[in-house]
């Protein structure tokens, strides 16, 4: 007998709503299936088992033998009549010979067997218990509830109907051959092993060739190894925990699941330690995983962490549990479809699906069929009945393949390195294909970030816009090993994608302006853009600037710095940030909208000011001499001290401890700008906002707590969970500027009691 350790798999299952539930008992069809495999139950010839029939004593003694090792002793034919209401000739005259003869069941003293006669439950548990190894001797004389007890104790009588006196089903006939399968004998060996087959117990089966290719056809992965498979094998057991029951070659005949709770989900996202799953109707749900659960991921174990790094959209997930808590996980084949490119209005076709039903997701926001636009790249799940939509494009020039251009996996594009993902991009981008290395190409990025197609610039229509923060020369080697020298530049999108491209000449000038690019035989030229009309109050409840739509998922980059001569600054912002904030026109550096005539891109110049540095002015030394003015200021922005030495003058307003806003470029203070306080008194603060006499004042995300000193530079950075809920500071606020203006709470300064 094969035995294997006790494990529990999990399984996660889509629903219109979740509710946990408490184990599950193993369906009838589930048992009727191991019936039909071992040949034990076949249906009637209309193809029903009718398990709410009785069962007669020729049925029950065909079965009974049909679950025996003396299966093997039925003659094909029959040519005497084991009692005279049996005929030779009846179907039922081989299984009523090898039951009587081998002490199974008794005929009557009047030479019947009486074959059409109902079988009652004791007799039923009576033919079990013997072919068991029980006899007489252990039950007793108080017939039948001696057969009773006995079958009760060992689990023969579980989910039974039927009671004492009364006359079984079908299905109770059904359910007791399944627990004589699932149990052992009375000296203590498997039931299974006496009719010539073997059981392998407590076993998980993770994954078929279905699942994970390497498998191989015809096997299936286990927690104790791969077995070959039977043709009576039904791969909709994979993902559950049982009972395997094997043949004579080792392989897999079916399985008889445990009686667990068996929840089938598919993975929409994962979360430090734990995945995701979506429900019906765009629901979302977290498994609650620990780091000690077990998984299986394409047949293989392995960790949580590993787990949830490589989910996938569409991954689907089977949690099995007992009494309602996480047993085991098991992660297989991704039932995504796609992705696919969008070229035209019939991609509302692609899925077979009606599209204005199923849940649509564009870039990660709900999204409507009116969003969907051309080159989109597209995946569905059939079983979430949502649809993904991603517009993220990278124009630039083809400069690598690797590992060669005859079998690329991956692209370089303006120095950056791509993987993959479709045939359709291999086949473009492979020497035989549409575009070779130094043209301008533009990557249309899937779910992963991989490349799932590839178009013209031209056929794109896209705009390479972004923050320009850098421009000069550089060495470049092209695909034939030559080395020379060229111009770039690299510009930041409002995607925070940083993009180098080989430039028509050198546009240091141009540096911290917001510039858009074109491309003339494989180099970049470039237009700055300059402020629009675009200004009002940015609405995020009501999706509006003004009174120009915003579109969902709108991407926002604020520019620090616009002076060619500073290093660059600029903030990736969300669009919740910029809420009630007052926008003029002179704040928009440049926006575009969609096809819907939203606006989802916008540049804007230090409306936030969340691109500058904030610290405290330590030290202002002014020194006056032959009619010139020079001073030093020593700055402590975040527990860094940085200078700033101006020759000629000084800030006038600018004193030691004045908490400010400082331009920083290259380690150097550039400029500084003395911050506002907050007048009335601070009463209360948390990690949002602080709260006071006069008002509420939202702070800043990287906003600076410094405990105010006598020693060193007379000011130590503290975190902000020191003082929240603490009363053993006075504290003082600054802001940069109104709150509708985008100003924040920048500083705190804490002063021991």
């Amino acid at each position: 007998m094969k035995k294997v350790l006790a494990v529990a798999l999990i399984i996660l299952t889509l629903a219109s709503t979740f509710t946990p539930a408490n184990a599950l008992e193993v369906s009838s069809e589930e048992i009727a299936e191991v019936m039909e495999s071992l040949g034990i139950m076949n249906g009637y010839p209309d193809g029903n088992l009718h398990l709410g029939d009785k069962l007669t004593r020729a049925q029950f003694a065909k079965i009974m033998i049909n679950a025996s090792i003396y299966k093997n002793s039925v003659s094909s034919r029959s040519t005497t009549s084991p009692f005279r209401d049996v005929q030779y000739s009846s179907w039922a005259a081989p299984y009523v010979s090898v039951a009587v003869s081998n002490g199974l069941i008794k005929g009557y003293p009047d030479a019947t067997f009486k074959p059409d006669k109902n079988v009652t439950l004791e007799e039923a548990v009576t033919v079990a218990l013997t072919l068991m190894g029980y006899t007489s001797e252990d039950f007793g004389s108080s017939w039948p509830y001696g057969q009773l007890s006995a079958a009760a104790n060992i689990g023969l009588t579980k989910n039974v109907s039927a009671t004492a006196g009364t006359e079984i089903t079908r299905q109770d006939a059904m359910r007791i051959v399944y627990n004589m399968l699932n149990s052992n004998t009375k000296s203590g060996t498997s039931y299974i092993d006496s009719t010539g087959y073997s059981l392998l117990e407590n076993v998980i089966l993770i994954a078929t060739s279905n699942e994970n290719p390497s498998i191989g056809a015809g096997k299936v992965s286990t927690s104790e190894g791969t077995y070959k498979v039977a043709d009576t094998f039904n791969e909709d057991s994979v993902g559950k925990k049982g009972n395997a029951i094997l043949n004579i070659n080792d392989e897999i005949i079916c399985f008889m699941p445990s009686s667990h709770q068996v929840e089938t989900y598919t993975a929409y996202a994962a979360l430090e330690n734990d995945i995701i799953v979506a429900t019906e109707g765009g629901y979302t749900l977290a498994l609650g995983l620990n780091s000690g659960t077990t998984v299986y991921v394409d047949g293989t174990k392995t960790t949580v962490s590993n787990a949830v790094s490589n989910i996938s959209v569409g991954d689907i997930v089977k949690v099995s549990k007992i009494n309602g808590n996480i047993d085991f996980v098991v992660i297989s084949g991704n039932t995504l479809k796609g992705p696919v490119t969008v070229s035209g209005s019939d991609w509302v076709n692609m899925f077979n699906t009606d599209v204005n039903s199923a849940t649509l997701l564009r870039n990660g926001n709900k999204a409507t069929v009116k969003d969907i636009n051309f080159n989109d790249i597209l995946y569905y799940s059939d079983s979430l009945n949502t649809i993904w939509a991603y517009n993220k494009k990278i124009t630039g020039v083809y400069e690598k393949a690797y590992p060669n251009q005859d079998q690329p996996s991956g692209v370089t594009v303006s120095g950056i390195d791509y993987s993959l993902e479709t045939i359709a991009a291999f086949n473009k981008l492979c020497s035989k294909g549409t575009f070779d290395i130094g043209d301008s190409v533009t990557l249309l990025l899937g779910k992963d970030g991989k490349v799932a197609d590839v178009v013209s610039p031209t056929e794109s229509k896209t705009e390479v816009v972004g923050y320009m923060t850098e421009s000069g020369t550089k060495s470049v080697t092209n695909s034939s090993g030559y080395t020379y020298s060229a111009y770039f530049i690299k510009i930041v999108t409002t995607d925070d994608d940083e993009l180098e491209y080989e430039a028509y000449k050198d546009y240091s000038s141009k540096i911290n302006s917001v510039v858009k690019v074109k491309f003339t035989d494989g180099l970049a030229t470039i237009t700055t853009l300059s402020s629009s009309s675009l200004s009002g109050t940015f609405d995020w409840d009501n999706k509006k600037l003004g009174s120009t739509k915003l579109a969902e998922d709108i991407k926002i980059m604020d520019v620090g710095a616009t002076d060619s001569d500073l290093s660059s600054q600029y903030e990736i912002i969300f669009p919740q940030r910029l809420d009630d904030v007052k926008i003029s026109s002179s704040d928009v550096m440049y926006y575009s909208k969609n096809t819907n005539g939203e606006i989802d891109n916008l540049i804007l110049q230090n409306v936030t000011g969340d691109a500058l540095e904030y610290g405290i002015v330590t030290s202002a030394e002014v020194t006056e001499a032959d009619n010139s003015t020079s001073s030093v200021y020593k700055c402590n922005i975040n527990g860094s001290i940085l200078t700033l030495i101006k020759d000629n003058g000084s800030y006038t307003s600018i004193c030691s401890g004045d908490p400010a806003a400082f331009e920083v470029s290259g380690g150097t203070v550039v400029s500084i700008k003395k911050l506002s306080q907050v007048s009335s008194k601070i009463t209360d603060i948390n990690g949002v906002q602080i709260e006071t006499y006069s008002g509420s004042y939202l702070l800043s995300s990287n906003v600076v707590v410094y405990e105010k000193s006598y020693s060193g530079n007379g000011y130590k950075v503290l975190p902000l969970s020191e003082i929240i809920n603490s009363d053993n500071y006075t504290l003082t606020a600054y802001y940069d500027k109104a709150e509708v203006n985008g100003g924040r709470i920048r500083i705190i300064i804490a002063t021991k009691k």
